[in-house]
């Protein structure tokens, strides 16, 4: 992406990952401030299409890919031996997890098989 400079004839050159991890500066935070003070119907959008086909849309919270997506959870205590609760600890350990973590999802995976096996019954 090229980027005209304040000096007349010098272009920037910046790498999408320049540019997505930019900072923006204050003049620009102020002016997205007063954009978003403004009501709906004062903000210019005449340059953005409208569209028309939402077939497949979803809400991005509801995607299950998105990091806000959560499924409803509840608090479970449950006793487990302490060699498999020190085995999990390692294993996830080894994968960067939380071990809850890793071991919520292992319970996962095997619930969906025994879905799936059940299913196929």
């Amino acid at each position: 992406m090229k980027k005209r400079n304040e000096k007349p004839g010098r272009i920037i050159t910046r790498t999408l990952e320049q540019v997505e991890n930019r900072r923006i500066t204050k003049a620009e935070r102020e002016r997205l401030k007063q954009v978003a003070a403004l009501p709906d119907h004062q903000i210019d959008t005449s340059d953005i299409p409208e569209v028309t086909d939402r077939a497949g849309w979803v809400r991005v919270h509801e995607h299950p890919e998105h990091p806000l997506h959560r499924v409803l959870s509840r608090l479970l205590s449950i006793r487990l031996p302490e060699p498999d609760i020190a085995l999990a600890q390692r294993l996830a350990e080894s994968k960067g997890l939380p071990y809850q973590t890793y071991i919520k999802s292992l319970l996962h995976e095997a619930l969906e098989r025994e879905r799936t096996l059940a299913e196929r019954r």
